[in-house]
């Protein structure tokens, strides 16, 4: 016997009172844990046991002699590492206690600083962003061909031919012989009082007039060249008061076309509805969020917090473009608006529900916001660096345009981040039990997680039974492959004109240009052909003229033909006569789908059209905005494919990283990939083929796209990270039927509430932004509806343990059950729940 043990019924000595005996007694269970204390008299303490219920591993007392109602997941033996694994845990884990600690501590410092910093990016002076250039030349990458072109013509030429703004004068009965006189006239008189006054070419003013001769008998068109470098508002407005020349005859109609009034136009549209899209949209989250939560004071918390972050990023957003140098084109806000609403929004309806789960369990409100943040706060975390990382490979696009949305997304969703991880347990802490009025807080019992019944249960049984689960997985594969497959007849767009709502004055003139058959006189295309001496080859050059006007989707060409005069250089011909131009006017709208493949025959056929008209010892070259936009559409279809690339790896590589999987990320991104090809072929559909559009803008895909990829692997973070959570304890078919129920609604509602926000942008009165609210929503919802709850998780259900690889995580073997009684297991093989010590 231990010197350090008295002997029964003897006096202890003086040495046994001063140290306990080396090991206290043990309980009945190898699965229930002791917390013993030594004193005189000897030791004292109780057993308890961990029993699972709906908010993880409780601890419960047990009687003498009685044994666990379920097998945690054994410990593995101690070894030398572990004191150093446990060291590099706490120190992980550190952060994260500081952050709960004083978010929940700190709670009214915490709402001070937001409001403070959403008072300060109000009454700032803004910084003045920068928002791009306004010529959609500015968007191709150096290089471009057909930039190239434009500034050789520029150089050889005196005078510029093409013009982004045109004046239309039109009579529906016909033009009158003194009104193109004074058509003609007034233009004559404008150029010559620009030219008579070289002392004002820095002054804002028409610089020249150029009447285009066209046949048509009820419809004239003047370009109108600017001084250089005014904006878009000051080019439109002195074509207007150019066009108040006519007002005086009431039988004329008189409209501003072309790309820059187009694109002013556009911008007024979208400034015109964007504050109408934010209140609308703030008011529908409100609703869903009352009707979720039952609660009048909740939907409160998410607008209050929405509208912090979204004050505080439209300041940063600008501070950020400036410093690092990257555009806000003003696409740029609806989308921003809409990303960060929606996410802040999903994050609070996750907080809210633990929250509420929390208090229901007689937690203090205090106590109950920091559980929260514990439980909540690094699914969170993941999801929203998930969502930024996605958008943020849009800075592999090769155009200013894209990058810009890169970042700026990106940002967007950070902000959105910190501000639900801070600010909303903050104020959750502070009203506590108020949260959720006028509905009261009724305490609910822990017990264990039970499978769901009625519908859902009914899918649960579909979705974790290997026959059903692969009759279910063919079929939502199948609706999602025959959505796609219009993706083949995808055609890019890149109009502004044809996008604006009906009655706007742009959009008519375009219309009546349409009407007289030369819609694209608006944006005229320029040939260029170049070779030593080439303007003495006239006969030929008049021939290729014919040639090219003889093509489908030309209306008419301007040329040799119409100046025959060989002392006539500048216009047709160069001084130097190394170079010849001709106008190209399509017959359709010039930045529209239907125009760019008419234009890419065209091209490709020029060489063969020169060589036939007997055109030698040159070159023939084609600019002007048709082909910087065919560029565009081209380069756009490539950079599409580089950017989802970036995109599926920066969301796989966090999904591998979150699951310690590989098998189950790839299969993944592999249905949100099969998603967001179903959302667009839909958009092909209605848009393009049932609608009146020639195509989708060329943006929409590319934007609409990464942002679908990154929302669903947000998630794939909160539905598959519970099957993983409960998979460690769990068969799998047991962990997917116990997650749906749990995280199905929360997701429905996330998902509800995200489509709706991405389909209030179609409140904004064009094409681009109807395209882009009818892709996210219907893209959401498939993946809300059957993405989720059906074709993930009977994929799973079919991989089995493989969808772990290489990690172990999922467990193979049959429910655990209780365990015998083992009075003299040694303490290091006893066994202890996972996530013990959670609150």
């Amino acid at each position: 016997m231990s010197p350090a043990t008295p002997r029964p019924g003897s006096p202890t000595p003086a040495c046994a009172r001063s140290r306990p005996p080396r090991r206290p007694p043990r309980c009945s269970t190898s699965s229930a844990e002791r917390s013993s204390t030594w004193t005189p008299e000897g030791w004292t303490g109780s057993c308890t046991s961990w029993s699972p219920s709906r908010s993880g591993w409780t601890r419960r007392p047990l009687p003498a002699g009685s044994t666990s109602g379920a097998r945690p997941t054994p410990v593995p033996r101690e070894t030398e590492a572990r004191p150093v694994r446990g060291r590099l845990r706490a120190a992980v884990r550190l952060p994260g206690r500081l952050v709960r600690a004083a978010v929940v501590s700190g709670r009214w410092l915490v709402i001070a600083a937001w409001v403070g910093a959403a008072v300060v990016a109000t009454v700032a002076p803004s910084g003045g962003g920068g928002r791009g250039s306004s010529d959609i030349g500015s968007l191709l990458p150096s290089g471009s061909d057909a930039v190239a072109v434009l500034e050789r013509s520029l150089d050889e030429f005196r005078v510029p031919s093409l013009s982004e703004t045109a004046v239309v004068v039109h009579d529906p009965d016909g033009l009158s012989p003194l009104t193109r006189a004074d058509v003609v006239l007034w233009a004559l008189a404008t150029t010559q009082a620009a030219l008579e006054d070289p002392d004002g070419a820095g002054d804002p003013r028409v610089e020249a007039a150029v009447p285009v001769p066209t046949s048509t008998p009820d419809t004239a068109v003047t370009y109108l060249y600017t001084t250089e470098g005014l904006a878009l508002a000051d080019r439109v407005e002195l074509a207007e008061e150019y066009a108040d020349h006519f007002a005086h005859d009431p039988s004329v109609q008189t409209y501003v076309g072309g790309v820059v009034p187009a694109q002013l136009a556009q911008v007024e549209h979208l400034q015109s509805r964007l504050h109408a899209f934010e209140v609308g949209t703030l008011v529908l989250i409100a609703l869903v969020v009352a009707v979720t939560f039952r609660s009048v004071v909740a939907p409160l918390l998410v607008l209050f917090t929405c509208g912090i972050g979204y004050l505080v990023s439209l300041r940063l957003l600008e501070l950020a473009a400036g410093l690092l140098g990257f555009a806000l084109p003003d696409q740029l806000r609806p989308l921003t608006a809409a990303l960060l609403i929606g996410v802040v929004t999903d994050y609070c309806v996750l907080f809210l529900s633990g929250f509420r789960s929390h208090l229901e369990r007689g937690a203090h409100r205090h106590e109950a916001a920091r559980r929260t943040l514990l439980s909540e706060g690094p699914i969170v975390a993941v999801a929203g660096i998930t969502v930024a990382g996605g958008t943020a490979a849009l800075l592999a696009a090769q155009f200013q345009l894209f990058r810009a949305f890169g970042p700026a997304l990106a940002l967007t969703v950070v902000i959105g981040l910190l501000v639900s991880l801070t600010l909303v347990p903050a104020v959750l802490a502070v009203l506590g039990r108020v949260a959720f009025l006028p509905r009261r807080v009724r305490p609910r019992p822990d017990g264990p997680e039970e499978e769901a019944t009625g519908v859902t249960g009914r899918l649960v049984h579909v979705v974790t039974h290997r026959r059903s689960a692969a009759l279910a997985t063919v079929a939502g594969v199948a609706v999602l492959a025959l959505a796609a497959l219009p993706l083949a007849n995808l055609r890019l767009d890149v109009s502004f004109a044809a996008g604006l709502p009906e009655g706007d004055p742009v959009q008519q003139a375009a219309e009546v240009l349409g009407n007289a058959g030369i819609r694209g006189v608006a944006a005229p295309t320029e040939v260029l052909v170049e070779g030593e001496g080439v303007a003495a080859q006239r006969d030929a050059l008049i021939e290729l003229q014919a040639a090219i006007e003889d093509r489908p989707g030309v209306a008419m060409v301007l040329g040799p033909a119409q100046q025959p005069l060989a002392e006539e250089y500048g216009v047709v011909y160069s001084e130097d006569r190394d170079a010849a131009r001709m106008i190209v006017i399509l017959d359709s709208d010039p930045l529209g789908a239907t125009a760019i493949a008419d234009l890419a025959e065209l091209e490709a056929d020029m060489e063969g059209l020169a060589r036939d008209a007997g055109v030698t010892n040159a070159t023939v070259a084609v600019t002007g905005q048709t082909a910087i936009a065919a560029e565009l559409v081209d380069l756009t279809r490539h950079n599409l494919w580089i950017t989802l690339v970036a995109a599926l790896v920066v969301e796989l590589v966090i999904l591998m990283a979150y699951l310690r999987a590989v098998v189950a990320p790839l299969v993944l991104l592999a249905c949100s990939a099969l998603g967001v090809a179903a959302a667009v072929g839909l958009a092909v559909v209605v848009f393009q083929d049932l609608g009146s559009d020639p195509g989708l803008i060329f943006f929409v895909p590319f934007t609409t796209a990464v942002l679908l990829l990154a929302l669903g692997s947000d998630y794939n973070v909160f539905a598959v990270g519970s099957i993983w959570e409960r998979a460690a304890v769990h068969p799998l078919r047991r962990a997917i039927a116990l997650a749906l129920p749990s995280t199905g609604r929360a997701i429905s509602v996330a998902g509800i509430i995200l489509a709706a926000t991405f389909a209030m942008v179609a409140i904004i009165p064009l094409d681009s932004f109807r395209q882009i609210a009818f892709v996210m929503a219907v893209g959401l919802l498939l993946d809300t509806f059957l993405i989720r709850p059906v074709l993930t998780p009977a994929l799973l259900t079919l991989l089995g343990p493989v969808a772990g690889w290489p990690s172990r995580r999922i467990r193979t073997g049959p429910e655990p059950g209780p365990v015998a009684p083992v009075e003299d297991a040694p303490a290091r093989d006893r066994a202890v729940p996972a996530g013990a010590g959670r609150p």
